[in-house]
């Protein structure tokens, strides 16, 4: 119940940690136990995915980023897209990413290293080419990266 209070967990993260903290602890105990957690609904993948796209958005990740780690944490396919859309507002996190990371820059061409850098902390944050793409053209339509 500790780490339940502190946060929402998905089965998978919650076996690992009980696991963890009890190494002497029958697997199979452990599951009961997260079981009767999930029927009393004190431990839920659909409400810990909700939470973790929310907060996963918020701090500037992308699809491919977010659905991955899901997929990590045993998350169900159909849990995650009941939560996590394709045609969600990926292109304005990026391009408030690429905004907030050029502010600090000035203004950047697109030959340059920290243009490459740019786009690499992007797909690293999980989006796509073309969201990408979509998020660097519209900071060039602003002015703020040349050498089209």
């Amino acid at each position: 119940m500790d780490f339940l209070a502190r946060r929402e967990h998905s089965f998978f993260e919650l076996k690992h940690k009980l696991e963890s903290k009890f190494p002497e602890a029958d697997s199979s105990i452990i599951e009961n136990v997260i079981n009767i957690l999930c029927s009393e609904n004190l431990q839920s993948d659909a409400r810990f995915t909700e939470s973790y796209v929310y907060w996963k958005k918020k701090r500037g990740f992308g699809y491919l980023n977010i659905r991955a780690n899901l997929n990590a944490k045993h998350i169900k396919d159909s849990i995650i897209d009941s939560y996590l859309f394709v045609d969600d507002d990926w292109h304005e996190i990026a391009d408030n990413l690429v905004e907030k990371r050029i502010s600090q820059l000035d203004a950047i061409n697109i030959n340059s290293k920290e243009y490459r850098r740019l786009v690499c902390f992007l797909q690293a944050r999980g989006f796509k080419d073309s969201e990408i793409c979509l998020a660097v053209r519209n900071r060039l339509d602003s002015g703020l990266l040349s050498g089209f």
